[in-house]
């Protein structure tokens, strides 16, 4: 039976699978699993999410737990007996704290949080539970809102609460809450000495801080309750991690502190003290740095500890894949995998790891890597789709040269039929600071299908590729990246056909790539801009991080480097676009606002040179194109593939 084309509404046959968690035992593990529902089943396509059981032996796995909106976060209790989850019910409802037994029986609520519950960790005795209870401001719509801190708002998490989370922790023996402390700055991160006497986490030390993304580790012995920051500075902190024997501890920063450097693996005595970087210029992975648009939900990335407390499992990416890797205190990195993949989560156990991964042709499943042994396919979800469906596989490895020498990789994927004009799609990720390369990309199959070939690569400024490369664009964005962006684009169509029509698209800074790129050249046949930047100045005093990424990324402030900021802003030229652009942009978009696309569309339409349009996507954020409403996703992709093709 001959496979399908894939058209944009196969979005909604697509599985997301996430946050794997490890039974003590090993002999079983969770995930997460989200599928789409549609109608008649519900008014509008959205989605479930329900946690799910298997067998590290094999086997069908089986649901656990049937919420009608979003189980999420399954831990498992440290003596087994329990899982741990959180459960929002409604779906505007908050996330709270839910247990089930996994002898059988209901799940019981344990929280009743008016602001929800965000994390939580169990204690090693399994006696009770640490969580993160958010405050919840009640302001009516129609009433003024007082601002006082420069962290008010935050991109698909809408008005930030005044007031900070409380660290509270449930008994398991009396089934009620406490307070265990408020801090002055919201926790996160929590994680128990293995002893269970002291509880480690990460929050602001300062109003200053908290405003600029930083925080400091912290220790609170929950006997006097008396909070000791454990580093002299704060950064960007996360994934703390305490060693089997309690004396160390490792956590994930910037391998150069305070600047635009890979994320390090840094080592740190228990009691504090000057950290050690144990992974050098490698990206270790927090959150996925290689792209793709197949997932939904959390992955969590964090360092575990070996139980002999002499090294650590992280995962970290070269070169477009992400694999899990063995840490030594001593500075040793060698790799526990192989393979042209990415691996999106991972959760550590006495008998393996439980992890999720995916591959340009493979979207996400769980799989259980028992060391020593054979890794096994734990979850099944997609095969139907891979059956189904024409999926292609990208060429190897490309290499093009910059104008200054520089080398930079892409890859091809290409159809099974051609367009009769060969077009070619060029894609811009994101980030800047993440990667294309081995993740699994719904829309560039989707592209494919309809013909087109589609390159990707990875310009200066991207992850993976050490701290030269990755910080090379600071202070200077639409420079070398664009010369790398553009000598892709010429030597893949030398190599497919030097008469093909190109089309460029990006979202966020690849939606910025794109409107530099149009302002200083006319050899692509169209663009789509999508969450993008067309205004530094205006940017740094309107998005969720404007102040910090503008100061640490574009290097400047509107009032003293204005000029600085305006000549690294495509809306400088925007009067040499001559290029049809199509804008999309999320009118909930806090990260990249949609004043941004409204001063590109206005000026264009304004000047009245170049073809132009605006799609404005009603209650979305900056990650519509991930995690939007799915009929709204799909909407996105037709309007893609319509642009495109009106612009033949």
């Amino acid at each position: 039976m001959a496979k399908k084309r894939i058209r944009a509404e196969h979005l909604y046959e697509l599985r997301f699978v996430s946050e794997p968690q490890l039974a003590p035992g090993g002999d079983t593990a969770c995930a997460v699993i989200t599928e789409i529902v549609t109608p008649p089943d519900v008014e509008t396509p959205r989605y479930r999410s329900n946690i799910h059981l298997f067998s590290t032996s094999g086997g069908a796995g089986r649901i656990l737990t049937r919420g009608p909106f979003q189980d999420s976060h399954p831990r498992f209790s440290p003596d087994g007996s329990v899982l741990a989850f959180l459960s929002r019910r409604t779906e505007k409802g908050k996330a709270q704290l839910f247990s089930l037994p996994l002898t059988g029986g209901e799940a019981e609520q344990l929280t009743d949080a008016p602001g929800g519950v965000t994390e939580f960790v169990w204690e090693p005795s399994s006696r009770g539970i640490a969580f993160v209870a958010d405050y919840e401001e009640e302001v009516p719509d129609d009433q003024p809102r007082i601002v006082d801190t420069l962290s008010y708002r935050g991109d698909g998490l809408g008005w930030l609460a005044k007031e900070p989370a409380k660290l509270m922790y449930w008994d398991r023996n009396t089934k009620r809450c406490r307070t265990l402390i408020e801090t002055a700055y919201s926790p996160s991160d929590l994680v128990y000495s293995p002893d269970g006497r002291r509880i480690y986490f990460l929050a602001a030390e300062t109003r200053d801080d908290d405003d600029m993304g930083r925080c400091n580790a912290w220790v609170m012995p929950l006997k006097s309750r008396r909070l000791r920051p454990l580093l002299k500075q704060s950064d960007t902190l996360e994934g703390l991690a305490v060693s089997p024997s309690g004396s160390q501890i490792v956590f994930l920063a910037p391998s150069q502190p305070r600047g635009v450097s890979p994320t390090g693996l840094w080592l740190l005595p228990r009691h504090g003290g000057r950290p050690v970087l144990l992974t050098g210029e490698l990206e270790v992975v927090a959150t996925p740095s290689v792209n793709g648009d197949s997932r939904y939900g959390s992955y969590p990335n964090l360092p575990a500890w070996y139980s002999d407390g002499r090294s650590v499992v992280a995962n970290i990416a070269r070169d477009g894949a992400s694999v899990l890797h063995r840490v030594g205190t001593d500075g040793q990195v060698s790799p526990l995998q192989s393979g042209k993949r990415v691996v999106t989560s991972f959760s550590v156990g006495r008998a393996g790891v439980a992890f999720t991964a995916e591959t340009p042709q493979v979207p996400g499943e769980l799989y259980f890597w028992p060391e020593g042994a054979e890794e096994q396919v734990l979850s099944s979800v997609n095969q139907d789709f891979i059956k189904r469906f024409q999926l292609r596989t990208p060429s190897k490895p490309s290499t093009a040269k910059s104008s200054d020498g520089q080398k930079v990789g892409y890859w091809t994927l290409r159809p099974e039929k051609a367009r009769k004009d060969a077009a070619m799609v060029l894609q811009i990720h994101g980030g800047p600071h993440t990667s294309y390369g081995y993740g699994f990309f719904f829309e560039f199959q989707l592209l494919v299908s309809a013909g087109y070939t589609v390159v990707y690569g990875n310009p200066r400024g991207s992850s993976d590729y050490g701290v030269a490369f990755h910080s090379a664009i600071s202070g200077r964005y639409g420079s070398i990246d664009a010369d790398d962006i553009l000598a892709i684009a010429r030597h893949a169509r030398r190599k497919h056909n030097e008469n093909a029509p190109v089309h460029l698209t990006g979202g966020s800074y690849g939606g910025f790539m794109t409107n530099w790129l149009l302002g200083q050249t006319d050899e692509f046949r169209s663009g789509i801009t999508q969450r993008s930047i067309c205004n530094w100045v205006s940017f740094y005093g309107t998005s969720d991080i404007g102040p910090r990424f503008s100061e640490r990324e574009v290097v400047g402030t509107p009032w003293k480097n204005t000029r600085k900021l305006w000549r690294q802003s495509p809306l400088k030229y925007v009067a040499d676009i001559s290029t049809p652009l199509l804008i999309l942009h999320a009118e909930e978009d806090y990260r990249c606002p949609m004043e941004q696309a409204e001063q590109l569309f206005t000026a264009l339409k304004r000047i009245g040179q170049a073809p132009t349009r605006l799609i404005r996507f009603p209650d979305e954020n900056h990650d519509l194109s991930r995690s939007g409403r799915p009929d709204r996703r799909v909407a996105r992709l037709e309007a893609i593939l319509g642009w495109f093709r009106e612009h033949a």
